[in-house]
């Protein structure tokens, strides 16, 4: 048999309590056995497979569906000696396998298949259906049975725990709880205890989970607040605040709970970094959009994936890099956020290979979505001085390291662009004609410098009227609408972009310099003298002079040969240059 990998994101489930057996056939008989009634959300849980009157039994396949929204696979044991084939996911749910090895013959009698470990995903009840069975003997004969056997877990959020909680406390019991995690669930939230507040750091005490690996802590409003009042605001009057969260040897997840109105604000006035040995997550204040929940507390669950439980192509692609999921829940459930008008800061330690030191650019991060497709995040990148990989997120999902080293033929011709189209591409801000050829002498439309514009520096906002020549269905529409709204893109006159026509090196700049003052990065400019050593000065337009000298000043234009060339075409090749040197501002 070939072995099969299953791809395995964020696990959270809960304990099926009393399975509902029901059967196709009398013989053999097939069991799903609960290990608790009422597993937490949270928690990992285990189902066990056995059945009876088993004859020659050599070789077995089970199929078992659920809903994969509300569990995911964890992993499985199954058989004695002989050997288990890696688990398979597929639609709705999972295939696992299990054979001998040696010719020998099956065995016989009541026997254990299998015991599947889940973690669930949301609260509820979840039925997980034994729903095909492949039996196959010594002599290598197989056959199938659709049992149906059945069990449903009831899962309970962590609200629904607190009730019992305190009455532990009501008994006594609410001290141990508070240390331990004990009082019969383990991964329940205990009642908020008063964090430790110096300054702008906050160490609030944390609670282990040792059977999911999980450490969990609160901040309440209160704590939020005291380390708000002795923070002192930056140039932009926004205030940090630092919840620093104990690291627990072998933990592989961190749940932080905030107060939702924490980070629910109209205006950004203050930023929430939450540190821990998995990830550092910087939330501003204005994060959450109104009706996104209306539970008072809100969790942050960052969580640590082991890259072996991927698809195999994506496993190939990032290897032994770290992979990390970071959720969002309120009250038992998952929140779906995404809000471009607040990005979050992720930084994930990271100690590179000695060949990715080598070339360190090229250290990338991607986003890995549900179905298993890489993107890449533009402003991923590595400092060498914090040791850390850092980017900014408008969405939660998991996210990988990876190492990259994009290249093209056809760059010998500009030996002076070539790392900076190399490194480009590799982070997925800019991609060539085809996978092997970058024609960096081509020259780049209005449109496309746009896209380049808005991808690199990242920004967002509402589109506001469309240009009459910029079709809604075309690639760009979504990147000059961002352009327009923000000031970048006036226009030609009469409603028109001309987003097809090449745009010239003026206007490159003048579209630059205005998207830089757009995400904050507003460069020095009005100083048109550092123009005079350039002796094409005089054909500059009187629009562009100072957006062109801002540039010039601040590094990011050289110019050709003592020529800034203001009504040339750009090329390809220049464009990339001039995104790298923002890229790197």
């Amino acid at each position: 048999m070939a072995k099969l990998r299953i791809a395995m994101l964020m696990l959270l489930v809960f304990f099926l309590a009393r399975p509902v057996v029901t059967q196709a056939s009398s013989e053999p008989n097939f069991q799903t056995v609960l290990s608790k009634e009422s597993p937490i959300l949270n928690s990992t849980f285990t189902v066990e497979i056995a059945a009876n009157l088993m004859t020659d039994l050599y070789a077995y396949e089970l199929n078992l569906t659920y809903d994969r929204s509300k569990l995911e696979f964890v992993s499985y044991t199954a058989g004695e000696g002989g050997f288990n084939i890696d688990a398979l996911l597929t639609n709705n749910g999972v295939r696992l396998a299990h054979t001998e090895l040696e010719e020998k013959s099956g065995k016989n009698g009541d026997l254990k298949l299998a015991t599947v470990t889940f973690k669930a995903l949301e609260s509820g009840d979840v039925k997980i259906v034994l729903s095909r069975v492949k039996l196959v003997d010594s002599q290598l004969s197989a056959v199938n049975y659709t049992p149906d056997a059945s069990a449903i877990a009831h899962i309970v959020s962590i609200d629904d725990n607190n009730g019992n909680n305190g009455n532990n406390g009501n008994n006594g019991n609410n001290g141990n709880n508070s240390n331990n995690g004990a009082g019969g669930n383990g991964s329940s939230i205990q009642p908020t205890t008063p964090s430790n507040v110096n300054g702008s750091t906050i160490k609030p005490v944390i609670r282990y989970d040792a059977a999911a690996q999980s450490v969990q802590s609160t901040v309440d409003l209160e704590s939020l607040q005291k380390a708000l009042n002795q923070t002192t605001a930056n140039d932009k009057g926004v205030k940090k605040v630092i919840i620093e969260v104990e690291s627990k040897p072998g933990a592989k997840e961190y749940v932080q709970t905030i107060p939702t109105s924490a980070i629910s604000n109209d205006v950004k006035k203050a930023e929430i970094e939450i540190v821990t040995p998995l990830a550092n997550l910087t939330l501003p204040d204005n994060m959450l959009q109104a009706g996104v929940t209306s539970n008072e507390q809100i969790s942050l669950h960052i969580t640590s994936v082991d890259p072996k439980s991927l698809q195999p192509s994506v496993q190939n692609q990032i290897g032994n890099h770290p992979v990390i999921q970071v959720t969002l829940t309120s009250g038992g459930k998952i929140i779906t956020w995404d809000n471009r008008q607040a990005p979050v800061t992720v930084s994930i330690p990271y100690v590179p290979t000695a060949q990715e030191l080598l070339n360190p650019e090229h250290i990338v991060v991607w986003y890995v979505d549900s179905q298993g497709k890489l993107t890449s995040v533009p402003s991923g990148r590595y400092d060498a001085k914090s040791g850390r990989v850092s980017f900014k997120t408008t969405h939660f999902s998991m996210y990988a390291i990876g190492y990259t080293n994009k290249s093209f033929k056809d760059l010998e011709s500009v030996a002076w662009a070539k790392n900076p189209i190399e490194v480009m591409a590799s982070k997925g801000i800019i991609s060539g004609v085809s996978d092997t050829e970058f024609r960096p002498s081509q020259a780049v439309t209005r449109a496309d410098f746009l896209v380049l514009l808005v991808r690199t520096l990242e920004l967002s906002g509402k589109a506001g009227d469309t240009f009459a020549d910029v079709p809604s269905q075309a690639y760009y529409y979504e990147a000059v609408g961002i352009a327009r709204a923000l000031g970048i893109a006036e226009g030609s006159g009469d409603n028109l972009f001309k987003p097809l026509e090449p745009i010239t090196r003026e206007d490159m700049m003048v579209l630059t310099a205005r998207a830089l003052k757009a995400s904050g990065q507003q460069v020095t400019g009005g100083d048109t003298s550092v123009l005079q050593p350039f002796s094409d000065v005089a054909k500059i337009s009187a629009y562009a002079s100072e957006s062109v000298a801002s540039l010039v000043k601040a590094g990011l234009i050289h110019g050709n040969s003592r020529q800034i060339e203001p009504k040339s075409t750009t090329t390809r090749a220049e464009a990339a240059v001039l995104m790298y040197n923002i890229y790197n501002l």
